[in-house]
């Protein structure tokens, strides 16, 4: 059987001067979001960061759990 447990966002931005990216992640979103609805989500969320941080990507993530029926 497969049940549906969600979707999850994971917005990726550069700082100019560090080394590892800044990783802001988003629970319980929609089914088949619209992608230029994430690509603004990735850009709204660059511009809120501190100065000098470039909108990287996006990472969408779906998770379905499969499980064995009963017999």
């Amino acid at each position: 059987m497969m049940q549906k447990l969600g979707n999850k966002l994971q917005v990726i931005i550069e700082q100019e001067g560090q080394e590892k990216q800044k990783k802001v992640s988003f629970q319980n979103v929609i089914d088949n979001p619209a992608e230029a609805d994430i690509l603004s989500l990735g850009e709204i969320m660059a511009e809120l960061s501190v100065s000098d941080s470039i909108f990287d990507s996006v990472i969408l993530t779906s998770q379905t759990r499969i499980t064995k029926e009963a017999e």
